[in-house]
C-alpha cells in the first residue's frame, strides 16, 4: 500500500479546494489570453494593459531581454508594477518587480503556491487571482536611466464576479538602517473588510552572530477590535515561527528551502559575516480575516545574552484582499 504523509495530504486537499472543480462546465465564462510587448522609456510610466470587466486575471507573466546579472537585479529592483482597480486614481498594488514576484535580493528559479520562475533571467509569473468588476489598468514604472522592451502575458476569465469577491492590494516598504531595539509596522493600521494573504520579506543584516539572535523579534497581529495596548489576535514570539519554521539558532547550517505556503529562498553570508535572507509566508490554511481593521507589527529584538546585534535594511511586501479598492 502506498503511504502519503499527513502534510502532503493536507497540501493536496487545499490545492484542490483552491482550484475548485476544474472539469465543471461554466456556460457564461469566456477565456482570453493577451501576449504583447511594449517599449518602456527611461524614467517613464506606461499603462501596458487596460481591460474592461467583469473578469479575473488568472495569470500574469512579465519579462524583458536579460542583461548581466547585476543589471538584471537592478532592473527588477527599480522597475515597479502598479495595478489599478475600477478606475481608481491610485494603485491598489504597487511594488518593485523583485519584491512583488517573490525574487527579493536574488533573481532565481522559484516555485510556490502563487509565484513561479524557471530561471534567473528576468522572468516573473504569478497565479494570484485578481478579480475586478468594471476595469483594470496595469502599469509599469521605469525608474532607470535606460529603456527596455516589456513582454507581458495576461490570462483572463470574463464572467460575472461573485458579490463577495475582493480586490488584491499590496503594502510595500523599505526601512534602512533599522536598529535591533526599534519595532516597525509590517502593515500599518488599515480599516476595511478583507483577508491578509501573506508576506514577502528580505533583509540585509549586520553582525548576526553564529546563533542568529537577530530573528528574535515578535510578530503581533491586531484584528478588528484588537488594537495596540489591548490583547492581540495573534502573538508569535519569533520571526522563524511566524514564517512557518523554528529553531534557526540550532541549525548547524542555514540552507534554503521552498514549500507551497512558506519558504526561505535566499540565505547568503558575506565574508564579513553580514547576512542576506529572503522569506515568504502565505496564510492559506491559517487564514487571517478581518471585518473592521488590521495592523501587524514586528517588534523589537529581545535576544538573549545581551549580544550586540547590528542594524538591518528590511524590505517587506504585504498582500491582502479588500472588499473595496482602498486609497489608504
Amino acid at each position: 500500500m502506498r503511504h502519503i504523509s499527513l502534510t502532503s495530504a493536507i497540501i493536496t486537499f487545499f490545492h484542490f479546494c483552491a482550484m475548485g472543480q476544474i472539469y465543471q462546465y461554466q456556460p457564461n465564462t469566456q477565456s482570453k489570453g493577451i501576449w504583447e510587448s511594449i517599449q518602456v522609456d527611461a524614467q517613464s510610466r506606461v499603462i501596458f494593459s487596460d481591460i474592461q470587466g467583469p473578469a479575473i486575471i488568472q495569470k500574469l507573466w512579465l519579462s524583458t531581454f536579460p542583461f548581466e546579472d547585476k543589471d538584471n537585479l537592478e532592473l527588477a529592483n527599480q522597475v515597479f508594477i502598479h495595478l489599478y482597480w475600477e478606475n481608481s486614481d491610485r494603485p491598489a498594488v504597487s511594488a518593485p518587480l523583485s519584491d512583488f514576484f517573490c525574487q527579493s535580493l536574488r533573481l532565481q528559479a522559484i516555485d510556490n503556491h502563487f509565484f513561479q520562475a524557471t530561471n534567473n533571467q528576468l522572468l516573473f509569473t504569478t497565479t494570484l487571482p485578481m478579480p475586478f468588476r468594471h476595469a483594470a489598468k496595469l502599469e509599469i514604472e521605469n525608474r532607470l536611466d535606460k529603456s527596455f522592451e516589456l513582454f507581458f502575458g495576461i490570462d483572463l476569465e470574463f464572467k460575472e464576479i461573485d458579490k463577495d469577491a475582493m480586490y488584491l492590494h499590496t503594502h510595500w516598504q523599505q526601512i534602512n538602517d533599522l536598529p535591533p531595539d526599534e519595532p516597525f509596522m509590517l502593515l500599518p493600521a488599515l480599516t476595511g473588510q478583507g483577508r491578509y494573504l501573506g508576506t514577502h520579506l528580505s533583509l540585509y543584516q549586520r553582525n548576526i552572530h553564529p546563533n542568529w539572535p537577530w530573528y528574535t523579534r515578535p510578530v503581533t497581529v491586531y484584528l478588528d477590535a484588537s488594537t495596540p495596548g489591548k490583547e492581540p489576535s495573534l502573538y508569535i514570539k519569533t520571526l522563524d515561527d511566524f514564517f512557518g519554521s523554528a529553531w534557526w539558532d540550532r541549525e548547524p547550517e542555514h540552507h534554503v528551502y521552498s514549500f507551497p505556503y512558506f519558504g526561505r529562498p535566499v540565505v547568503e553570508l558575506a565574508a564579513n559575516g553580514d547576512l542576506e535572507i529572503a522569506l515568504y509566508k502565505y496564510h492559506i490554511p491559517d487564514s487571517l480575516w478581518f471585518h473592521e481593521s488590521i495592523q501587524i507589527e514586528i517588534g523589537k529584538n529581545w535576544n538573549w545574552g545581551n549580544q550586540v546585534i547590528g542594524n538591518g535594511t528590511w524590505t517587506t511586501t504585504s498582500f491582502l484582499y479588500l472588499k473595496a479598492p482602498s486609497k489608504e
